[in-house]
């Protein structure tokens, strides 16, 4: 009896040391579990950030491209837009067409509504439509901006079409350079009141840093100005 009661305290303390045991292994898969989980969940979400230097001052801009897999591969691309007092929300789908490794082309459409936060009266802006356009094939890569304005509708000004159109060259990997154009159709007067053609260069600032510079001339300048015009951008990816 009592040799079999001293075999049985020994398996039980066998079986307590392996349990005990085992809890750090067991956590540490949970944890290595949650951290692939965690990273997953990651990689559905990129981000960025933007400031630009121009014409209408400095403005920041935050954005992110959600991919979740219910998508079927698009994504859902939101940013905030801010400039002084006014702030803008928008929303779209990014639509990738092609992705290989000799050609990139995604189209994202969007709509936006902005407001004046100088005047607490509601919504200043509708843009709408817009429709941004990627296209990476090799060494060349085009951006296109398609964007309406329409303000009118909230008092807030006149209504306006504006496009921005470019073509880069890499010439390594830190230096892209091409010509880029920049249009703005006042649709309240039915005419052109900007047309801004120049030269524009990217530079890489370190890992997923870009600098770009874009010097133009403005056609519809007024007397005493000499035309010069562009932008400083600064983007900053992840």
């Amino acid at each position: 009896m009592k040799t079999h009661t001293f075999w049985l305290v020994r398996l039980l303390v066998m079986v307590c040391i392996f349990a005990v045991g085992s809890i750090p292994m067991a956590y540490a898969d949970a944890h290595e579990a949650g951290e692939e989980m965690a990273e997953e969940e990651a990689s559905e979400v990129s981000g960025w950030f933007r400031t630009d230097t121009d014409s209408l001052g400095t403005q920041i801009w935050v954005g992110a491209s959600h991919s979740p897999s219910f998508l079927g591969g698009l994504s859902l691309d939101t940013d905030i837009y801010v400039v002084g007092t006014f702030g803008e929300l928008d929303l779209g789908l990014g639509i990738p067409v092609v992705d290989s490794d000799d050609l990139s082309l995604s189209f994202l459409p969007m709509v936006g509504i902005g407001f004046d936060y100088a005047a607490a009266d509601g919504p200043s802006s509708l843009i709408a439509p817009q429709l941004f356009t990627y296209l990476t094939a090799g060494s060349i890569y085009f951006e296109s901006w398609i964007q309406g304005f329409l303000n009118s509708m909230f008092d807030y000004g006149d209504d306006s079409f504006y496009t921005r159109n470019f073509v880069l060259y890499s010439l390594n990997d830190t230096v892209a350079i091409g010509p880029q154009v920049e249009v703005t159709f006042d649709l309240t007067a039915s005419e052109i009141s900007s047309i801004a053609p120049g030269l524009r260069a990217n530079v890489g600032y370190g890992e997923n840093n870009t600098l770009g510079v874009f010097v133009g001339f403005e056609t519809q300048k007024g007397e005493d100005e000499t035309g010069i015009t562009g932008r400083m951008t600064f983007v900053r990816s992840w």
